[in-house]
């Protein structure tokens, strides 16, 4: 991996001509989230931000001028267009469903505490419990799922219901290019900033489309992104030069 802020002047130029598209994939700190608010009202230039999390969350207090992929990238918002997976409301509901006879078979208390719904997952947490209400409750998942969108794992202590349908972070890159703009009969030029493994993915496409930017180069595993930050504090001098730019 190569250090981002040494060759970052030099990508800059190099990409001068295109639209320039900065994902985030990072909880921004409060510090500078300031900055990417202001990068994203610079010409030529969109910001972005990947989140497990349900679009309509995400977009509670932000500006209608940020790219803002919700669920993993499975729904987009961006400021002139929107996407769907298009299965992605029947895959909600269901998780709903299984929500609700979770919480009938082992009651409201045990369900807030030990299944949690993020996105278009749920994890149900079977630690501490006994062979028989494990088995009762992995039943239900089996039986609840089948002929379902959804699929699972299910191990000694946990349950993960997901959908069954194929998506990583690596399809959501895919999208965001086909859904930007081209400008100047040029294709935008993405830039990923990631730190967690479900980026590795995007760092495989971002490279064939712009840079993978890894937070932190010391968190000791291999990566696919091509560059690395070290800190928060150069994540800074990065917005920095993309603001004076």
């Amino acid at each position: 991996m190569i250090a981002f802020l040494q060759e970052l002047p030099d990508l800059l130029k190099s990409s001068s001509k295109r639209l320039k598209c900065l994902l985030f994939s990072i909880d921004v700190p409060g510090q500078m989230f300031k900055q990417v608010l202001h990068l994203s009202g610079k010409p030529s230039l969109l910001v972005g931000f990947v989140s497990r999390r349900p679009l309509s969350e995400m977009k509670k207090g932000f500006p209608n001028n940020l790219i803002l992929a919700g669920f993993n990238g499975m729904e987009i918002d961006g400021p002139d267009f929107f996407w769907k997976f298009p299965k992605l409301p029947t895959i909600r509901y269901q998780l709903d469903e299984l929500f609700k006879l979770l919480t009938m078979e082992a009651g409201p208390d045990w369900t807030r505490q030990n299944v949690h719904l993020l996105g278009a997952e749920m994890t149900i947490d079977l630690k501490g419990e006994n062979q028989l209400k494990i088995n009762r409750l992995r039943q239900l998942v089996q039986n609840n799922i089948a002929g379902s969108l959804l699929g699972a794992t299910i191990s000694d202590n946990m349950i993960c219901v997901f959908p069954q349908d194929h998506w990583n972070r690596q399809m959501l890159i895919k999208k965001i290019v086909d859904l930007l703009p081209v400008e100047n009969g040029l294709l935008p030029t993405i830039f990923y900033f990631g730190a967690d493994r479900r980026d590795e993915p995007a760092f495989q496409e971002t490279n064939l489309h712009g840079y993978s930017v890894l937070l932190r180069e010391n968190i000791g595993r291999k990566t696919a992104a091509r560059y690395y930050l070290r800190n928060n504090r150069e994540l800074q001098k990065v917005l920095i030069l993309f603001g004076n730019k």
